[in-house]
């Protein structure tokens, strides 16, 4: 008989279904948006737009990640999540092979936007089959594994796309990647199961009793949602790659050499990404993002004064990879926080609003890194990216108790990691 997609997660972490239905279609999809990343910066230019305008295209993308988050979740409850998990690549095929055609940059604005809430779409309904089925002592390995997986992809994407866009133009790209979209559809078409409906309980039904129980899921936990939210903050302008942007316009960079240096980054982030799951399943989130998050401020601050001062392209080389790989270093920590902190009553509800917290500050900081560079200068942008960094230590080491704990010895039965009440103590997860 075959077994639920719940089942199956508990199996272990890498089940052969697990795999074929989620790990092996994340990376054709960022195999595919890495073959575009070079080309992005190429195709804004050739518009005759300058950084603000070109820093659009980039943050259509994220707007358009931000505004599925809540229709994604809508369609996940409504038509289950295969259907969800189909029509994310559909949909981002449909809109890469039409940017091959457009010649109007308010089009292509429109194309990016719709093409980040199909990618929304597809990680929602990965990341809800996590949550729903996923033992705690498991879930730091099962996000930040996927979220590798998509390091995988732009590992070798970059640089193909980078000559790609350089012999053939900056839209070819975006014919591979439409076609790799496609193919991720084919083992999600046969692999992927439905998270079962979860029966709802008593439900309040008045507007005033469902915001009282709204305020009794979110206020208790407000300062997990400034974690979120900030670290948003840090995280946006690097994965909307507002720095390969940057390098365009600062020092000049072609397609190619955008794409040697996205593949440089992704070639020391893809073990960090995979490793940051282990430690924090092994020794706990705070633990793993505290340092990850100190490490994003320092290199933050160098890249300022790297700007301020206009220091070479080797000095620019070098700071940003050690800003990636501190990043690396906290990739899935936030959603793994959330899934440890989400209550037993109203998780769908937590989890969503935990997302678009996430999600509108790496949304909103795309935006202000651009605003404060065409107003105040590269150095601005960067600072700003340093305090929003700063801000998360300060949260974690404050007022945020460890999420997770130690994983047991082999042989010993895994246990759920407990959530921390709102005074530090713990209490169980649900």
């Amino acid at each position: 008989m075959p077994r639920s997609g719940a089942d199956k997660t508990r199996d272990g972490v890498l089940t052969r279904e697990a795999i074929l239905s989620t790990y092996l279609p994340a990376f054709v999809l960022s195999l595919g948006a890495g073959i575009a990343v070079p080309a992005v910066p190429t195709l804004a230019k050739s518009f005759g737009v300058g950084f603000g305008a070109a820093s659009g295209v980039v943050t259509a993308f994220v707007l358009g990640s931000l505004a599925g988050t809540v229709p994604s979740g809508w369609l996940i409850d409504r038509f289950g999540r295969r259907a969800v998990l189909l029509g994310g690549p559909i949909l981002t095929a449909l809109m890469a092979f039409a940017v091959v055609g457009t010649h109007s940059f308010g089009v292509l604005l429109a194309l990016r936007f719709f093409d980040g809430a199909a990618a929304q779409m597809w990680l929602m309904a990965r990341l809800a089959a996590i949550s729903h089925g996923a033992a705690a002592g498991r879930r730091g390995r099962e996000v930040s594994w996927l979220f590798g997986m998509n390091n995988s992809g732009k590992l070798a994407g970059p640089l193909v796309g980078g000559f790609l866009a350089s012999g053939s133009g900056a839209r070819a790209p975006f014919v591979i990647y439409g076609a790799l979209a496609l193919v991720a559809l084919l083992p999600a078409y046969r692999y992927a199961q439905d998270t079962p409906r979860r029966v709802r309980g008593r439900v309040p039904r008045a507007p005033r009793e469902r915001l009282a129980a709204l305020r009794r899921i979110v206020l208790p936990r407000l300062v997990y949602f400034g974690v979120a939210l900030f670290a948003g903050l840090t995280r946006g302008p690097l994965q909307a790659d507002l720095l390969h942007l940057y390098a365009a316009f600062a020092y000049h960079l072609g397609p190619a050499q955008i794409g040697y240096l996205s593949t440089a980054a992704a070639a020391l982030t893809l073990p960090i990404g995979f490793i940051s799951g282990w430690l924090m399943d092994r020794y706990g989130r705070k633990r793993t993002m505290v340092p990850g998050f100190t490490g994003v401020t320092l290199a933050m601050c160098a890249l300022a004064a790297s700007a301020l001062f206009h220091l070479s392209l080797a000095w620019y080389v070098v700071l940003f990879l050690i800003g990636v790989v501190a990043q690396a270093l906290t990739g899935g920590s936030i959603q793994t926080v959330g899934a440890d902190v989400a209550p037993a009553e109203g998780r769908g509800m937590f989890l969503g609003l935990w997302r678009f917290t996430g999600q509108g500050g790496q949304t909103l900081s795309p935006l202000l890194f651009a605003v404060l560079a065409a107003q105040l200068g590269y150095a601005s942008s960067f600072l700003f990216t340093a305090v929003s960094a700063a801000v998360v230590v300060l949260l974690l080491v404050r007022y945020v108790p460890e999420t997770g704990a130690t994983t047991p010895h082999p042989g010993k039965p895994s246990t759920p990691h407990p959530t921390p009440k709102p005074d530090g103590t713990a209490a169980d997860t649900g």
